[in-house]
């Protein structure tokens, strides 16, 4: 039967969905943001808690949600109908917290949902009143995570949201499948051809594949699998020199698409909220 845990951890308060053997950790107040994902006897995800736990600092691991936008902006700056604004990196939602507005536990899955609200702040940067509902649930060894967006404005509400996180992989030599048959390599800004295998060790900058679901090697003897709706445009493969990391991240359009390519945002009309769903798992090899 699967069950939710609540407890504190150095004054941040966590929720736990479990079942049998495996659970997530959530911590709504940094942005409901995943903190750990243990599944199949694996811990998946890599987590700085130096980060995690000092709130002036961005969280580096688990699996921070990004929302309105995925990446960067130049100089952080946009403009959407001739008027210019100001958003940090990777958008709005894992600086701020997170409301718990439901929960649920039955014999097949645990699930926890989570809301974001527009304010008076987040309007200075982004000119849109929403509500952003986060549904994660686990079933089965499986991570997933429902985003329900629902725009309250009087007209069309650009979007291109994502995820980032932070797998415990500790090989850069990733042997990925996927639709895709080539990626862009930021290093260079060269489209590549994709032949089985990635070498990630020494990247600064990311890559991205053209294909939001992906599987790619976790460890010697298991894959991990990224499912994800046809909306999840991209994988953006990211390491931080020798951090015992890979950033496996399904995002709905390249970084900076506000200013690039504002044609590729998804757009949300008044009323008529956009669902979209990734989930995460192991398989065996």
């Amino acid at each position: 039967m699967t069950q939710i845990e609540e407890f504190d951890r150095n004054d941040l308060h966590f929720f736990r969905l479990k079942d049998e053997s495996d659970y997530v950790d959530i911590c709504p107040e940094r942005g409901g943001i995943v903190t750990a994902f243990h599944a199949d006897n694996e811990d998946l995800l890599f987590m700085n808690e130096d980060t995690l736990f000092d709130t002036s600092k961005n969280v580096r691991g688990g699996i921070p949600v990004l929302f309105p936008i995925a990446g960067q902006l130049t100089d952080k700056q946009y403009q959407w109908n001739e008027k210019s604004y100001s958003m940090a990196n990777h958008g709005l939602v894992r600086t701020r917290p997170l409301q718990v507005v439901g929960n649920e536990t039955n014999e097949r899955f645990a699930e926890l949902t989570l809301s974001f609200s527009s304010s008076a702040e987040t309007r200075a940067a982004y000119p849109f009143d929403f509500e952003m509902l986060l549904m994660y649930r686990l079933a089965d060894g499986k991570l997933s995570i429902q985003q329900k967006i629902f725009n309250h404005s009087a007209e069309a509400m650009p979007v291109y949201p994502g995820y980032h996180p932070y797998f415990a992989i500790q090989n850069k030599t990733l042997t990925v499948a996927t639709k895709a048959t080539e990626y862009l390599d930021y290093n260079d800004q060269q489209i590549k051809p994709l032949n089985g295998a990635i070498q990630m060790d020494g990247l600064k900058e990311s890559v991205v594949l053209a294909d939001g679901a992906v599987t790619t090697s976790f460890n010697a003897d298991k894959n991990l699998v990224v499912e994800a709706d046809d909306a999840f445009r991209y994988t953006v493969l990211w390491v931080e020199g020798d951090q015992p990391f890979v950033c496996v991240e399904p995002w709905t359009a390249k970084t900076n698409t506000f200013n690039e390519a504002p044609d590729n945002v998804l757009l949300v009309q008044p009323e008529q909220p956009k669902t979209l769903t990734v989930s995460f798992h192991l398989e065996n090899r």
